[in-house]
């Protein structure tokens, strides 16, 4: 019984799928015939592609015109480029540059000042150099004093000459002092009076340098002086400064 009901659903399931296939194969022939009647309606595309023959034209005008600016643009800047005569110009901007040179001429200047800037110092200084020297010594006198007017003057004390002697030795003459005395011998050509002196042993000629100090510090111009060494010579100073009663 079992056996006769499978076989039954067996041909039932048969038969019901061979309904079910012939069922979708008659439908589905019909559609594809119809869809191919609406392909026929493709042709219309091709007259619609036709417009873009008409924008080909604008094409070829557009580089037409950027042509012609091309041409002007280079044609003005060439002779423009050309001003050579500029960097000529600059040449002789460079020329003039050595004006600064005149600068170096107010260097000098400076030196100017520096002449006036020595010292004026408080004594003045005259000498006489006379042939009666002495063969034992070099012999340098002189008169230290303020004059106040012609005929009027004091001898001042605490002032020494400076010697540099030809062989670059420096000697100090006796301190000055209140007095006067002779230098040689009253009544001849070379006495002076003096109030210090300074003898060098033995004598010895050639270039002598003498200015006044006073503690130290120079209060004269510096004289410069050759003794001879024939004849024997002797040099007297005079140092003296202006002053009022």
């Amino acid at each position: 019984m079992l056996l006769f009901l499978v076989t039954l659903s067996l041909n039932l399931a048969c038969s019901v799928g061979s309904l079910i296939v012939q069922v979708p194969t008659t439908p589905t022939l019909a559609p594809i015939k119809t869809q191919q009647a609406t392909y026929t309606a493709t042709p219309p595309w091709t007259p619609t592609f036709t417009p873009s023959a008409t924008p080909t034209p604008t094409n070829t005008a557009t580089p037409t015109a950027t042509h012609t600016p091309t041409t002007t643009p280079t044609a003005t800047p060439l002779p423009t480029d050309t001003p050579v005569t500029n960097k000529q110009a600059d040449k002789p901007a460079k020329a003039a540059a050595p004006a600064p040179t005149a600068a170096p001429t107010d260097t000098p200047a400076p030196t100017a000042p520096t002449a006036t800037a020595t010292p004026a110092y408080p004594f003045n200084v005259v000498f006489s150099v006379h042939d009666t020297g002495s063969p034992g010594e070099t012999r340098l006198t002189a008169w230290i004093r303020i004059d106040y007017e012609p005929g009027f003057f004091k001898t001042l004390s605490g002032f020494q000459m400076k010697i540099i002697a030809p062989d670059g030795k420096e000697y100090l003459s006796e301190m000055s002092g209140p007095g006067t005395a002779d230098s040689t011998m009253q009544g001849t050509g070379d006495n002076h009076p003096m109030n210090t002196k300074a003898e060098i042993h033995p004598y010895t000629g050639g270039a002598y340098k003498v200015w006044l100090v006073e503690n130290g510090t120079q209060v004269s111009p510096m004289v410069d002086i050759n003794l001879s060494n024939g004849p024997l010579q002797y040099i007297h100073f005079d140092f003296f400064k202006h002053g009022q009663k």
